[in-house]
């Protein structure tokens, strides 16, 4: 039912190929997917989505006790669709209230195997930008004032080692860029 009702709009992972930043999909091929003309690729049996699927409710709850001062929530599936724009919607890894002021953000998760330099690069002091864009969609779509993005790096050559990185986003710091996303997502 997640699946048929993402049909019915423009979601979160979907908006860098139409800001044609997507490393998967151009945004022709996005528009033909939504269409009916090209049937999304299933990726749920990939090793790389089952281990950041299983280990999104781990982080979850690594980032509440990291920073207490929010109160995290989270609902499977749900869907939270843009009051003026309903096509432009999003389902949340994670959803913030700054417990002081009451403030609600966007907690996104996200595990990479960094197995290339390359890999790494994007990351460097900086949300690469597809999820970036991600982000925006996702605040687009919530109105919401803030987002937290949590990335878990893996890196598996010679020996595993772990990289845990979180990026804070206030609106007010991006209100540009929602106007350009949210420009071309209409």
């Amino acid at each position: 039912e997640w699946l048929r009702e993402r049909m019915n709009g423009i979601g979160a992972s979907e908006a860098a190929a139409i800001m044609g930043m997507s490393p998967y999909m151009t945004n022709e091929m996005l528009w033909e997917i939504k269409t009916g003309r090209r049937k999304a690729e299933d990726i749920s049996g990939k090793s790389y989505v089952d281990y950041g699927t299983r280990a999104e409710q781990y982080l979850r709850a690594l980032f509440a006790l990291d920073y207490p001062e929010y109160k995290v929530g989270y609902k499977k599936y749900k869907i939270i669709r843009n009051s003026e724009h309903p096509f432009i919607f999003a389902t949340l890894d994670g959803w913030l209230t700054e417990k002081h002021t009451g403030r609600k953000g966007i907690l996104e998760i996200k595990t990479t195997e960094i197995i290339k330099g390359t890999q790494r690069d994007k990351w460097r002091g900086r949300i690469p930008d597809n999820y970036y864009i991600q982000v925006l969609h996702q605040l687009l779509a919530t109105g919401y004032e803030f987002a937290v993005l949590k990335g878990q790096l893996k890196f598996s050559y010679r020996e595993l080692r772990l990289e845990t990185l979180h990026y804070f986003i206030e609106r007010r710091d991006v209100e540009s860029d929602l106007e350009i996303l949210k420009e071309a997502e209409i």
